[in-house]
């Protein structure tokens, strides 16, 4: 869904009260909704603490306490300033809240409720608003609790992500109706943490739009068809991988067990003569494994390839049957690791083409690009789409997707404990599964980020992991959740 500045937001709010719509109904649906995201995501009922402010951001928290309390919730609330000061609209839903508020202290919940200032707040805080941000950061950090800041972080500009010192830590935030800008930005990324959208289905905006996309199921192009019942496994594609390399095993074969979990039909592994056999005895018994021999591979059979994962350094004999292949091929590729490698080496970038899709991490693509990498992450990406045809997916905190003449995605899925090894390997046979589906190389990877990350988010609510225990391999079995939870909000909200 495409971000809006301030000044947006604040005209869509205005056509809205122009229609009749109140100010009051606007926060009662901000604040059921917010309460239904909080009890999806933590389905059994706990404690949770509300530092609440004086203005409508403030009148939001009480009516998602006042939910929360219903369902079961301990609720505490730090309220900032005395009722005499808020808004009216902020007191009445105080009034309502009656005896739902439990006013004693909370010292360790399971939640923290960010509802200090809203969206137009800007430049340094000062106390109370101060003090009780830092109080909610050292709550955070001494109890282990989640941190919900509503709308936004208190202490981040909506517009350009810029904060000072004292700023709310958020491990996720709610956008209210449409994304903020600001918010997208990498400088914002830590105090951010994972975004989620309310959409408000009283709201709606004709403003210019950014270019700046969240990747949001209800606001995704449908991509997928569903499968007919006389489905089979030509029809979910034919893909290959080119992968692996001694010591490098494991690549390979995760990637290939991605793509079979992503919906490939058919996954033929492609890995150097000498780890052949290991990899036959280690490989899942859905997989086809075979030998590499460029000259021997007839792109023409498969809808879609990978290549790159732990393939290793290439000689330059190596290098150049790769690069014969590429540029004769017309399949949608997926280039990953030393695939992008080699191209850097060998400064091979006339090879890309709109079909592949590339796949850096911050190293890589300071290699492949050193001059887009020394630019702030967003600006590399339009830096950089300005002269390669290719799908740029440039990893990191918020995944950056973008094509040129394309807007600019930012992936809303994941968490740091995706942080370790292997998770690329995953992606990409994703990706490839998805482009062998006939998905776009554009919409399958802004399609295979949001899983990946949504898969991981699942292993830990659902699969009892935590972000230091969690491997890659862990992702594959929440999959299946991932798909259903995408399609189905993709097709509800599309129709």
């Amino acid at each position: 869904m495409n971000a809006i500045t301030v000044e947006q937001m604040r005209e869509c709010e205005r056509a809205a009260f122009a229609r009749g719509i109140s100010a009051e109904s606007l926060m009662d649906q901000a604040g059921l909704l917010m309460a239904r995201e909080i009890i999806k995501m933590f389905p059994t009922p706990s404690s949770v603490v509300a530092y609440l402010g004086k203005g409508h951001n403030a009148g939001d928290g009480l009516v998602v306490i006042r939910h929360l309390k219903l369902a079961g919730w301990h609720v505490s609330v730090r309220f900032v300033f005395p009722e005499i000061d808020c808004t009216v609209l902020t007191r009445k839903k105080w009034r309502e809240c009656g005896e739902t508020v439990d006013h004693t202290n909370e010292n360790t919940p399971a939640l923290i409720l960010d509802g200090l200032l809203g969206i137009g707040a800007k430049g340094a805080l000062r106390d109370p608003i101060r003090a009780a941000v830092q109080e909610m950061n050292a709550l955070r950090e001494r109890s282990y609790a989640n941190t919900i800041a509503l709308d936004l972080p208190t202490g981040i500009n909506a517009d350009t992500g810029e904060h000072s010192d004292a700023c709310v830590i958020a491990d996720h935030t709610f956008c209210i109706g449409f994304p903020k800008i600001g918010l997208l930005h990498s400088s914002a990324v830590n105090c951010v943490g994972r975004l989620h959208l309310i959409p408000l289905t009283k709201l709606s905006t004709s403003v210019d739009l950014s270019g700046k996309d969240l990747i949001c199921p209800a606001y995704f192009p449908q991509v997928m068809m569903r499968r007919p019942f006389d489905f089979h496994k030509g029809k979910a594609g034919r893909l290959a991988i080119v992968a692996g390399s001694s010591g490098m095993e494991g690549a390979a074969l995760m990637s290939a067990a991605s793509a079979l979990r992503g919906g490939a039909g058919l996954v033929t592994l492609y890995v150097p003569s000498e780890i052949h056999a290991s990899v036959c005895a280690r490989a899942l018994p859905e997989l086809m494994v075979k030998v590499i021999d460029w000259k021997n591979i007839d792109s023409s059979k498969y809808d879609a390839m990978v290549i790159g994962p732990g393939l290793g350094n290439l000689t330059i004999s190596e290098y150049h049957a790769f690069a014969d292949f590429l540029s004769l091929s017309s399949c949608p590729c997926v280039l990953d690791a030393d695939a992008l490698n080699a191209i850097a080496h060998y400064q091979a970038h006339h090879l890309l083409q709109a079909r592949h899709v590339i796949t850096p991490h911050p190293g890589e693509f300071s290699r492949l690009a050193p001059e887009s990498a020394r630019r702030v992450r967003e600006d590399a990406c339009e830096h950089f789409t300005e002269y390669s045809p290719s799908v740029l997916l440039l990893k990191g905190a918020r995944t950056l997707i973008m094509q040129r003449g394309s807007n600019l995605y930012h992936n809303s899925t994941g968490h740091p404990g995706m942080a370790t090894a292997g998770m690329g390997d995953i992606l990409s046979g994703l990706i490839g599964a998805l482009m062998a589906q006939q998905v776009s190389p554009l919409h399958a990877a802004c399609l295979g980020a949001w899983l990946c990350g949504r898969a991981a988010e699942l292993a830990l609510e659902l699969g009892k992991q935590s972000p230091q225990s969690l491997i890659a391999t862990d992702l594959l079995s929440y999959f299946g959740r991932a798909f259903t939870e995408f399609l189905t909000e993709n097709r509800r909200l599309n129709q």
